[in-house]
């Protein structure tokens, strides 16, 4: 961004005009959605990546501002607003996580507890009960560590050029729509294969590491609320009903067996392709109990809307970023 635009930026930030316009914000919740936060994100960029991934002084930054001119709440508090036995604070904001790492609890849920700040951490079942890394993270491992030059792609009969940073970038990309389509077994033994392909080992556990059960029960112990991210983190809109059953109904069980607590909230993977999920789905997910479903859609959450199919909104690195794209959300437009 120039530098004129970022002036013009910080001026209406300061003037409050958007606050002004975003009035009636009592009738609004917005969602933020993270995954990662690091004291130093370089060494996790080509496992986790880095567009997810945020700084700890960054998000410490982010927390504070939200307790201090926002108004924190929980997804609990969100689900009761939407079913009408609940009115929101103005400004008011709930702060997610996807996937289960385990910094979420060593390094993000401290800050939040710092603040005052309810958290909502939702946990991809077997990387937590196996302590393996997601199929994506060692995906992105095998691109970006191989010492081949290309990837002789097996399932498509056809071999793709790695000979720079951005040719490996889109071979992960294909490889990525492949395997999002893929849930158990059949994900696991793709992943396998295109390893093999690429001359690499799999990433160990170090690379991505994993909440496990002991934190997760921690984390409810802290106040915070943690949900299912599925089995295996499947796109659920490309795999056909039996697999979206599998995926919800046995994360659903296996948390509730090892946490002691009933799990009611859910986060739908959105794996490289879009959309992660229908109107099957979120009859699936009612059916089998769940009371909210986030998902990756950007936008603004208002009474009345379906509780399991909840918009959120990504939140941006820098604090006047950060701050922009709240104001903005509150409006009704997403930056």
């Amino acid at each position: 961004m120039s530098s004129a635009k970022q002036a013009l930026k910080l001026g209406i930030l300061r003037s409050r005009v958007l606050r002004t316009a975003g009035s009636w914000t009592s009738s609004k919740v917005v969602i933020l959605r993270y995954h990662s936060v690091q004291d130093d994100p370089g060494p996790f960029a080509h496992t986790i990546g880095w567009g997810i991934i945020h700084a700890t002084a960054a998000f410490a930054q982010q927390m504070e501002m939200i307790a201090r001119h926002y108004h924190p709440v929980s997804i609990g508090d969100v689900q009761e607003f939407l079913s009408g036995g609940k009115n929101l604070p103005d400004r008011a904001v709930a702060v997610t996580f996807d996937d289960g790492y385990a910094d979420n609890y060593e390094v993000a849920a401290p800050v939040l507890d710092r603040f005052g700040v309810p958290g909502a951490f939702y946990a991809t079942i077997t990387n937590v009960e196996n302590s393996t890394p997601p199929w994506y993270c060692r995906l992105r491992n095998a691109f970006y560590v191989s010492p081949r030059n290309d990837w002789p792609d097996s399932g498509e009969s056809r071999t793709w050029s790695m000979a720079t940073r951005s040719e490996r970038h889109e071979s992960f990309l294909v490889a990525s729509r492949r395997v999002a389509k893929l849930a158990g077994e059949p994900q696991m033994r793709a992943l396998v294969q295109i390893e093999n392909e690429l001359e690499v080992q799999p990433l160990e556990s170090a690379g991505a590491p994993m909440m496990s059960w002991d934190q997760l029960r921690g984390l409810i112990k802290g106040g915070h609320i943690v949900g299912s991210h599925t089995m295996t983190h499947p796109n659920l809109a490309y795999v056909d009903d039996a697999v979206v059953r599998l995926e919800l109904k046995e994360s659903k069980r296996l948390m509730e067996e090892k946490l002691g607590s009933p799990v009611v909230h859910f986060s739908y993977p959105s794996p490289i392709l879009q959309p992660h999920f229908n109107e099957a789905t979120i009859e699936r997910a009612r059916q089998l109990g769940y009371q909210t479903s986030v998902t990756c859609v950007p936008g603004v959450v208002r009474r009345g809307q379906e509780p399991l199919a909840l918009r959120r909104v990504f939140a941006p690195f820098q604090k006047d970023d950060f701050q922009w794209s709240l104001e903005w959300a509150f409006l009704g437009r997403y930056v």
